[in-house]
């Protein structure tokens, strides 16, 4: 799953997908409607079928791309799954952190106890920011 919502993180990529959605492109027309260099298409075509959403089929001297549906329906299954198990938690209240009961907690684990600090102090920050 990581593999794929790294390849999906990229505009380029997510462009590339779109365009194979209604047909099958070689990479010259994927070059021309994108606008990327051959390398450049190259680099990202790589990635997507690795990740394993699209496949290529070599005609003569020609590879044409499509979407691989199985690997996107494959995809799309993984990420429900992961959703689900996140929302089992939304149904309750989350665990208290062992830190609310044992407030040392951060120098006993041998960090400096600042680092607690600082990170709710500019999460403060960042909230009164928010509110103006």
């Amino acid at each position: 799953m990581i593999n794929r919502l790294k390849a999906l993180g990229d505009p380029h990529r997510q462009n590339i997908l779109k365009l194979l959605a209604s047909q099958e492109m070689g990479a010259c027309e994927i070059i021309k409607a994108i606008g990327l260099s051959q390398p450049a298409i190259a680099h990202h075509l790589k990635i997507l079928k690795q990740a394993g959403l699209i496949n290529s089929e070599k005609e003569g001297k020609i590879v044409f791309y499509t979407l691989n549906k199985e690997g996107l329906k494959e995809f799309l299954e993984q990420m429900n799954g992961f959703l689900e198990d996140l929302t089992c938690f939304s149904c309750s209240r989350p665990k208290p952190s062992p830190l609310r009961q044992n407030p040392n907690l951060c120098i006993e684990m041998g960090f400096d106890p600042e680092v607690c600090e600082k990170m709710v102090h500019e999460e403060e920050i960042n909230l009164k920011r928010k509110r103006r």
